[in-house]
């Protein structure tokens, strides 16, 4: 039986299993409780002008089918005051990466397990050498997190809807936000603050919507409201998870250029996690491409779109539809499926999927080749 079904686990290893799965999130979780002094979960940015470094992030989840690696040494930088756009299919990791940042991966199950995430906070001045001095998140207790997550680092979630309490008006949940940015403030000023947020992502009545609960709102009122509320503790950092996939075309446009206005007058970095590569050309200044938990292809805007070099890359251009193509012409789709991530192969991870395959991908996986100065990819057809 257990070779004529591969995803089969006999009683023996799913006891295994769970045995090993508890005490990981023990370990886990006991690290984030720790008492630990500033020294011990700070470090030094590489580069100054980066906002975030990752650097070989791992963030795994432990179930009772195996140990499912959502992301698997992703490595890359938001720079101040970019947009930079994280793309690929579902499942991919995107989401995953930007919960690590924030620290909101689902515990105990989900874990970050490895790699370093440095937050260059302006809390933190130069050490003796003069280089800056950052939080390492990964390493920051949870406590210790209540500080940078929601005042310097906030997130826009793919479903206002499902964010917004459904019990409680736009005011109060807005108001929250500020109280726990400046717990002296007084009611008076919360609610006028509150107001002025609603105002500058647009809302034409604030005063109406700030009494109203979500319910009573559109849903393009509700991202707005959203993104107010992702504001309202003037962050560094805007981590937009697909803040546009609920939106009809035509609010979808508003909401992208309400982001691009608000990010150039805030002066913070986005990261924005989209499929949609549209958005990705409107929007960003850089662009990461996933697949599988790791990162394979990276660059500049322009280099992404007008010389694509991974064949993942291409695909994803290829299978989106274009207003001149031919309505008899089949949609292109890239053929296979995503490997499991609980069992991911040693080699090109693409292989499988792969149009250019050669000999050298079925060895181990390709490290990333530098093309240029910004531009790098994850494959053998650039190895020289």
């Amino acid at each position: 039986m257990a070779k004529k079904y591969s995803n089969y686990i006999s009683m023996k290893e799913s006891r295994r299993i769970i045995k090993y799965n508890l005490k990981q999130m023990k370990y886990y979780e006991k690290l984030k409780r720790r008492k630990l002094d500033q020294s011990e979960y700070t470090t030094v940015m590489q580069d100054e002008n980066n906002l975030i470094e990752i650097d070989n992030l791992e963030t795994y989840f432990f179930t009772d089918t195996g140990t499912v690696k959502s992301v698997n040494g992703v490595s890359f930088n938001i720079p101040k005051n970019k947009v930079v756009g994280v793309v690929g299919e579902s499942g991919c990791g995107k989401s995953v990466t930007s919960l690590s940042i924030m620290q909101l991966v689902q515990a105990p199950q989900g874990q970050v397990v490895g790699g370093q995430i440095r937050f260059n906070s302006s809390d933190l001045g130069y050490d003796e050498e003069g280089r800056k001095l950052a939080y390492d998140i990964v390493k920051t207790p949870t406590k210790q997190m209540y500080n940078i997550r929601g005042k310097d680092i906030t997130m826009i979630f793919q479903e206002p809807m499902t964010s917004l309490n459904p019990v409680f008006t736009i005011g109060f949940q807005l108001d929250e936000v500020s109280f726990l940015r400046n717990p002296s403030i007084s009611k008076e000023e919360a609610k006028e603050y509150s107001i002025e947020m609603l105002k500058k992502v647009g809302i034409s009545m604030p005063e109406h919507c700030y009494k109203r609960y979500p319910h009573e709102l559109s849903g393009g009122m509700r991202q707005r409201v959203m993104i107010a509320m992702a504001l309202a503790g003037d962050p560094k950092l805007i981590i937009a998870d697909e803040p546009t996939t609920a939106l009809d075309v035509t609010i979808q446009a508003q909401i992208l250029e309400l982001l691009r206005e608000l990010q150039k007058s805030q002066g913070c970095s986005i990261m924005l996690i989209t499929h949609d590569l549209g958005v990705i050309a409107e929007m960003a200044d850089e662009v990461v491409v996933m697949y599988a938990g790791r990162i394979i292809e990276r660059g500049t805007v322009q280099e992404i779109f007008r010389n694509p070099l991974h064949p993942y890359t291409v695909g994803l251009q290829k299978s989106k539809p274009l207003i001149g193509s031919s309505a008899k012409e089949p949609l292109y789709s890239i053929p296979g499926q995503v490997p499991n991530p609980i069992n991911l192969p040693n080699h090109c991870y693409f292989r499988n999927r792969c149009t250019r395959c050669t000999e050298k991908c079925g060895g181990e996986y390709p490290q990333e080749y530098k093309v240029s100065d910004t531009h790098s990819v994850a494959c053998y057809l650039y190895e020289e």
